[in-house]
């Protein structure tokens, strides 16, 4: 009783997978290794019929650099110096589907005749050829068809981000890919040149349907300008203006003047007006009082005064030469004061006179205001005049520079776009390689086969048996199963040990040494030959040294029904191993709640009859895991008395 507790104890049994691993498609591969085969070879047929019958196809590539930038004609280079930071990339990536645009195709279409090429125009049936007009195309849908199939010929390629495109084009003739591929490179740039031609063109007839309109108009605003200007007397000296608008200009400039030189005297006056008789003496003096005489007068006095000094220290003050150096000096100092009186007398003549200059302009300047205060509305007329005129004149120089210049333009030819390689006839045809084809052929039709093996698989078990199919061998059902132990129960009774003894093996080399452990005997077979392989594996298990314990589970009860079958005589460990091999046996009734968790299964079921989903769905009605079953045990030919048929799965 006590070992029967240690066996128990796991509730938690996972829940039911259905996962579909390699070792089940390697069982899958070899049951249906015909099938497979059979595929693998019909697309390998199918892919050497392609490569025997596909028409060689040329490619043949032309180069071309496409520069959105025009030529410089005016300037010391050609080649615009801006062009890295100005170019339209947007209008590069559209110069792809300008290439293969219906204009440019039909003229090519039309340069090398293409509607007459069998490689791109349909040859007309038999139908066509034997009942007339009725089913030949109409020569605009024969020519829409060439274009759609020229198209589909043509392949336009931008190399990375560069101006560089390649067009590749296939054909059967190598010589005609070639051909056609320089053919579209000129006819691209034939209808890129028309093109530019045709919008300046167009630009320059609309700009000279404008000049006429201008010139009218410039010269009616002209002639009123003309007319306005005689009406009020408003006399103009040319770039100058109106000839009194200039004389007050000049006479506001001299007034500007005058009155500078009015307060330069003035500062002249203050600054002498002040200054005393010995102010001349000082150091500093007036700017008016800078002239020759009074610098020579002062040089004059100081050397005067130099000497009187040095005589003074060395001669008495009534010594002659003294009294006539002060003499010299007093005569010096009145010719000084004479001078400044001079000065004076001068700077304040001079300070009238600009007083008197400044009164004069300025009534001049009143006098002419007033008078231009007359004509002041009949001037501001006239500039709007003239302001009209010259908007007008204005337009009509800018047009006519304009269309002289589009006139010139579309006689030069300023694309910079050019043919960097010319297509030449290749001397290999493109085609896949024969390697890959059947490779990927064979690759094909073998997963194909599978695919259909499977789906067969997973048809109901109904339209399972519809099929033709042969019964599982005990050896496929272990295959399948991924067991490493398979038995067959035989006739006779003695014999049942010895064919269960792989079975015992296998149970003492996976759980000997981690003693007790739960082998649960289930399956599809009934309670009575479940029993005897119990019985019999539990003798196997008993002749290589393991205790066993035979325990069956009963429903509702609380009781133990359980035997045990101790270790043969002479096998080492018998009686001194205390934990045993527990071989349990349940019935359909027993609540799983309560069961006991086994370490493993021995599925017993009857093989007769059954395929391949059927011992799956067996399998996996006794173990959800798909992890538990390690041996399966089938009985013999007159062991079916005993079996059990399966309930049909849902």
């Amino acid at each position: 009783m006590v070992t029967a507790l240690e066996v128990g104890g796991r509730h938690d049994a996972p829940t039911p997978t259905s996962a579909f691993g390699v070792p089940e498609l390697l069982n899958l591969l070899k049951r249906r290794r015909l099938m497979v085969a059979a595929s693998a070879c019909v697309t390998l047929l199918l892919a050497l019929a392609y490569l025997v019958a596909q028409t060689p196809v040329y490619r043949a590539t032309a180069e071309l650099l496409v520069d959105p930038q025009a030529l410089q004609i005016v300037g010391k280079d050609i080649v615009r110096s801006d062009s890295s930071a100005s170019i339209d990339f947007a209008n590069v990536d559209s110069q792809s589907l300008v290439m293969t645009s219906s204009g440019v195709l039909r003229q090519m279409i039309s340069d090398l005749d293409l509607e007459q090429d069998s490689a791109f125009a349909p040859q007309p049936g038999f139908l066509a050829r034997h009942f007339g007009k009725l089913l030949m195309p109409t020569p605009q849908q024969r020519s829409a068809q060439t274009m759609d199939a020229l198209r589909r010929a043509i392949v336009i390629q931008r190399v990375e981000n560069s101006l560089v495109f390649r067009i590749i084009v296939s054909h059967p003739d190598a010589t005609k890919a070639a051909d056609i591929a320089n053919a579209l490179a000129r006819a691209y740039f034939r209808q890129g040149n028309d093109g530019r031609r045709g919008a300046v063109e167009r630009a320059n007839e609309s700009l000279i349907s404008q000049i006429a309109g201008l010139r009218t108009q410039l010269n009616d605003a002209e002639a009123a300008v003309q007319a306005f200007r005689i009406k009020n007397n408003l006399v103009s000296t040319g770039e100058t203006g109106l000839v009194v608008t200039q004389q007050l200009r000049d006479l506001y400039t001299q007034i500007s003047q005058a009155s500078a030189e009015l307060a330069r005297q003035a500062a002249r006056r203050d600054g002498i007006a002040n200054l005393r008789d010995n102010g001349l003496l000082s150091e500093t003096i007036p700017e008016a009082l800078t002239s020759t005489s009074v610098a020579s007068l002062r040089t004059q006095y100081a050397q005067t005064a130099r000497e009187a000094a040095s005589l003074a220290q060395t001669l008495m003050p009534q010594h002659p030469r003294l009294i006539e150096i002060r003499a010299e000096l007093a005569e010096t100092r009145k010719l000084l004061a004479a001078e400044l009186g001079r000065v004076r007398s001068s700077v304040q003549q001079a300070y009238r006179q600009a007083e008197a200059n400044l009164a004069n302009l300025q009534k001049r300047a009143s006098e002419l205001t007033r008078s231009q205060e007359t004509s002041g509305v009949a001037e501001i007329r006239l500039r709007q005049l003239e302001s009209e005129a010259e908007a007008i004149r204005a337009v009509y120089n800018a047009s006519l520079t304009r269309a002289r210049e589009l006139d010139q333009q579309k006689k030069i030819e300023t694309s910079n776009s050019r043919l960097l390689s010319e297509a030449v006839p290749p001397a290999v045809a493109s085609k896949p390689p024969a390697i890959i084809v059947l490779a990927a052929a064979l690759l094909f039709g073998a997963c194909a086969g599978l695919g259909i093996a499977y789906l067969l698989e997973l048809l109901p078990q109904r339209t399972a048996r519809l099929l033709p199919q042969s019964a599982l061998t005990p050896k496929q059902a272990g295959e399948i199963l991924g067991v490493a132990s398979v038995a067959r129960l035989p006739k006779e009774v003695t014999e049942r040990q010895a064919a269960l003894a792989p079975t015992a093996k296998l149970l003492q080399a996976r759980f000997g040494r981690h003693l007790p452990a739960s082998i649960l005997i289930a399956g599809p077979l009934d309670a009575a030959v479940q029993a005897d392989i119990a019985q019999h594996l539990a003798q196997a298990l008993a002749e290589i040294g393991e205790s066993v314990l035979i325990y069956r589970e009963s429903a509702g009860r609380n009781d133990i029904n359980m035997r045990r079958i101790d270790a043969g005589r002479g096998q080492p460990g018998s009686g001194a191993r205390r934990s045993n091999f527990v071989l349990v046996l349940r019935s359909e009734a027993t609540d799983n709640t309560r069961a006991i968790s086994p370490d493993a299964i021995v599925l017993a079921a009857d093989l007769s009859g059954m395929g391949v989903p059927d011992i799956i769905r067996t399998a996996s009605k006794v173990d959800p895991t798909g992890e538990l079953v390690v041996a399966l045990v089938t009985p013999g030919e007159t062991e079916r008395l005993f079996r059990r048929w399966p309930r049909a799965a849902a």
